[in-house]
């Protein structure tokens, strides 16, 4: 009986120290932490007007960063105060005469976002404003050599994070852009949906 009494007990506290163990491995972020975030991204992005679909094609790979402040509410609530931005170069060629064409657009933003950090994985949604600079090179044969300027819009994103460690994770998203513009000879909509991945790296405040 004593025998059966002392397994009974060992047992208990063997799944009670496993149990334990699974959450601290579960969890990887402390609780209540402010923290600032450094990521580099990368995806693709698909510009909704249909001129920019015909000449440069439908979607373009990009390049950015961004850096992400977290503000605990209460847990495992948060606000996120993120910037950051990205640029894209896409080459391509007028409908008839089948003249070359090249266009760069650089993407900054910032968003306010709400988050839910469970410790091992976090998700966010919330909107942003927008500012794209563009410009866009034409041929040697056309009466000027190119178009730019800039613009201002609004965005929505919403995504998630994958924590590999209490300082690395990974980042994926989606974002909606909506900024038009209306300069004379480039009147297109220069908004469209971005997918994007990241590596972030995390310091505590």
């Amino acid at each position: 009986m004593r025998k059966t009494a002392a397994l009974l007990c060992l047992a208990l506290a063997v799944s009670s120290w496993a149990r334990a163990q699974t959450q601290t491995r579960i969890r990887l972020l402390p609780d209540e932490e402010r923290y600032l975030t450094v990521g580099l991204l990368g995806g693709i992005y698909f510009l909704q007007d249909e001129v920019f679909q015909e000449l440069y094609g439908k979607s373009a790979p990009f390049l950015g960063g961004e850096l992400t402040m977290r503000f605990p509410v209460r847990e495992p609530h948060g606000v996120d105060f993120s910037a950051g931005g990205r640029t894209l170069s896409r080459k391509g060629r007028t409908s008839y005469t089948e003249e070359a064409l090249n266009l760069r657009l650089t993407n900054l933003f910032l968003s306010l976002r709400y988050s839910y950090d469970t410790g091992r994985f976090a998700i966010f949604a919330g909107p942003g404003i927008e500012y794209i600079s563009y410009k866009e090179t034409y041929a040697a044969t056309f009466p000027i050599e190119s178009v730019k300027g800039s613009r201002t819009g609004f965005h929505v994103t919403g995504g998630g994070y994958l924590h590999l460690t209490s300082a690395l994770s990974v980042k994926a998203y989606l974002k909606f852009c909506k900024v038009e513009t209306d300069n004379p000879g480039f009147r297109v909509n220069l908004g469209g949906t971005e997918w994007g991945m990241g590596i972030i790296y995390r310091f505590y405040l």
